[in-house]
């Protein structure tokens, strides 16, 4: 199995969407969107930036063949204050996929292309605190946490804390050296 990887393009918004409505769909407690909010939202954010190759904000896709598998976007803070920040968002990679360093491969590419950008010297996210996984990626891959925040998202009877988490530039250097594959890799033999 091959699996490419490229940022998302107008081309592209119908399969970002059904990929984005499955993922909050089929999970729920891992996302702070819920469903019924997306799908009733025409056009959603990201596909307004893929309408105007925004050259800040991006999106990657995994394809299998041609079918899109896994995204994670980047979106930078527009305040001249924090112009020098951006986030990971909605990073997903479909769970018959999983095991496969998809994730890790689509996040590597997102960050060498945030910090692509001479003014990003932070990327940041959050993630549900319960998604184990996930946190011990992002940690591998030089994230560290900055804060956790109890009962961030509460939805029904239930409340997810959230963990925020921080990569430097000067600690992407650090990734670097752990021979991450840059944007010239467009691919991942499975």
């Amino acid at each position: 199995m091959k699996i490419n990887f490229r940022i998302l393009q107008s081309e592209d918004i119908e399969s970002y969407r059904q990929v984005r409505l499955a993922c909050l769909k089929n999970h729920p407690d891992q996302f702070g969107t819920t469903y019924e909010e997306e799908a009733n939202t025409n056009p959603l954010k990201f596909e307004t930036i893929l309408s105007t190759n925004n050259s800040h904000d991006f999106m990657f896709g995994a394809f299998d063949d041609k079918m899109l598998i896994g995204i994670c976007g980047f979106i930078q803070q527009t305040r001249i204050k924090t112009s020098h920040l951006g986030e990971i968002v909605q990073m997903y990679v479909d769970p018959s996929y999983a095991g496969k360093g998809i994730g890790s491969q689509i996040l590597k590419l997102a960050v060498d292309k945030a910090f692509e950008n001479k003014k990003i010297d932070q990327v940041l996210l959050s993630v549900v605190y319960s998604n184990e996984k996930a946190v011990s990626t992002y940690k591998k891959l030089g994230f560290a946490e900055y804060g956790k925040l109890e009962n961030y998202f509460k939805q029904g009877g239930g409340s997810w804390s959230q963990l925020f988490m921080a990569l430097r530039r000067n600690k992407k250097h650090k990734i670097r050296n752990k021979k991450v594959q840059s944007l010239k890799i467009e691919s991942l033999s499975l």
